[in-house]
C-alpha cells in the first residue's frame, strides 16, 4: 500500500483537488473530515464526469462528486481480501484504521506489482 497519502478536506473546491492530484501524480484523492477521518474518495474517472457535466473551472465542492460509499481495507487484510472489490471495479482501495482514519492507499497497480513480484 501507499503510505503518502494525497488529501482533501470536505468543502474544498474541485479545482484544488484537481491541481493537487496534478502536482502529486496521483489517480485518486482521499477527502477527509477536519478530524483526518475518510468522508470519501475521487478519482479521475469522477473528474471525467464532473467535466462533462460541468464547467470545469467553477467552484464545485468537492462533496458534490466524491464517492461516498467507500469501501476500505484494513492493515491486515490478506491480498485474497482485496481482490473481491477489485473485481467489482474498484480500483482504489484507502487503508482505514480502527477509527475509520485513512493510513495507506492500495491500487489495482499495487496489486500488480507485487502478484508479479510473488508470482
Amino acid at each position: 500500500m501507499s503510505t503518502e497519502l494525497t488529501t482533501i478536506e470536505r468543502g474544498a473546491d474541485a479545482a484544488d483537488a484537481a491541481e493537487q492530484m496534478r502536482e502529486t501524480g496521483v489517480g485518486s484523492i482521499l477527502v477527509v473530515e477536519p478530524d483526518g477521518a475518510l468522508a470519501g474518495l475521487i478519482t479521475a474517472t469522477d473528474f471525467v464526469a464532473l467535466v462533462r457535466d460541468n464547467d470545469p473551472k467553477d467552484r464545485t465542492p468537492v462533496e458534490a462528486f466524491m464517492t461516498t460509499d467507500v469501501v476500505t481495507v484494513g492493515r491486515g487484510d490478506t491480498v485474497a481480501e482485496l481482490a473481491e472489490p477489485t473485481a467489482h471495479g474498484y480500483t482504489h482501495l484507502p487503508v482505514t484504521d480502527d477509527r475509520g482514519k485513512p493510513v495507506g492507499m492500495v491500487s489495482t497497480t499495487d496489486l500488480t506489482a507485487y502478484l508479479s513480484r510473488v508470482g
